[in-house]
């Protein structure tokens, strides 16, 4: 129990940090406004749901282009209120309209997910997305998101088939 307390600290000191980093880019990225558009391609995003916090809930992620048509990453997740939910992913996405961290995506994934008394879980899904690059730089990001995951390895015989949200992320592209 007490481990587990330490994992939920931990995480929610990590999606605390991450909110930071992705602030701190915005403002970076305003103060750099007038210097001139750069062509290079964007491979990396990283992006927050700043508006599940209303709701105790707070999910991360960053991205990472890994080829013409794809991306890989790492993303977790942690529900405040009530029974302690917190979650944890590598993921594979695929876009099929070939312009990886914009437009329609579906992919897999892998992680630990505890869900109240539950105990940790490992488990394995799917996701579907739709992610949008927005302003002059095309540097900002917006991406919503459903998916399923099924625990397979469980520290209890308690077997189940999660919901993961993305709801809206937000977040910066370089």
């Amino acid at each position: 129990m007490l481990g587990e307390k330490k994992m939920v600290n931990r995480i929610f000191q990590l999606a605390k940090l991450l909110c930071l980093l992705i602030t701190l880019s915005i403002v970076s990225s305003v103060a750099t406004q007038a210097q001139t558009i750069s062509e290079e391609p964007k491979t990396q995003a990283i992006s927050a749901n700043p508006f599940g916090l209303m709701v105790e809930f707070f999910n991360a992620e960053y991205e990472r282009v890994v080829s013409k048509t794809s991306t890989a990453g790492i993303g977790g997740s942690t529900f405040f209120g009530g029974d302690a939910y917190v979650n944890a992913d590598v993921f594979w996405r695929f876009y099929p309209g070939a312009n990886p961290l914009s437009g329609f995506t579906f992919g897999l994934k892998v992680g630990l997910t505890k869900w109240g008394s539950a105990g940790t879980s490992l488990g394995a899904g799917f996701d579907v997305n739709q992610s949008w690059l927005l302003g002059k730089k095309q540097n900002y990001y917006v991406g919503i998101g459903f998916g399923m995951k099924r625990m397979i390895v469980s520290s209890t015989d308690y077997d189940a088939i999660l919901p993961t949200f993305r709801v809206i992320n937000i977040g910066r592209v370089f």
